[in-house]
């Protein structure tokens, strides 16, 4: 309908089938329907969610958008829902940045909570072992001098 009318009724449960629609069909203004919705309704809740398909759709702008939000709000992002369901790449993004608003030892605690839910989607039993391996070079990126001896014997 779009095609003729330049009409979109985008809604939450539509809008990345419709994004990927318009991506596969190369229809440009479709997708810029889409990137705008997901923009507006942008929150710390899903940002980690919309920075996941934002990497995986190409979309460099919502991506940044979705960092920021991340930076700002890094404390909201971690606890939300969808943090654990993201992939090493994008966990591994976001750990690399300097702008993060959280202390190293929280983040942490997100990282090893996303790698319990990663050994159960790889069925892995759940030790310190395979917890390590499904992180891999996203454990490097953790500063844990940035700790205090309290918080890394802690932790």
């Amino acid at each position: 309908r779009f095609l003729y009318s330049d009409e979109v009724q985008i809604g939450p449960e539509t809008v990345m089938t419709t994004l990927y629609t318009a991506k596969k069909y190369a229809v440009p203004a479709l997708e810029a329907h889409c990137v705008d919705f997901l923009t507006k309704h942008l929150r710390a809740d899903n940002a980690f969610m919309l920075l996941t398909q934002a990497r995986l759709f190409d979309e460099p702008q919502l991506a940044s958008l979705c960092l920021d939000t991340i930076d700002k709000s890094t404390m909201d992002a971690i606890s939300a829902e969808g943090f654990t369901d993201i992939d090493i790449d994008t966990l591994c993004a976001v750990l690399e940045r300097d702008t993060l608003s959280i202390r190293e030892s929280r983040l942490f605690g997100a990282v090893v909570r996303w790698a319990e839910a990663e050994c159960q989607r790889q069925q892995l039993p759940v030790t310190y072992g395979n917890k390590q391996k499904v992180l891999g070079r996203a454990l490097s990126l953790i500063r844990f001098p940035l700790m205090t001896i309290e918080e890394f014997a802690a932790g």
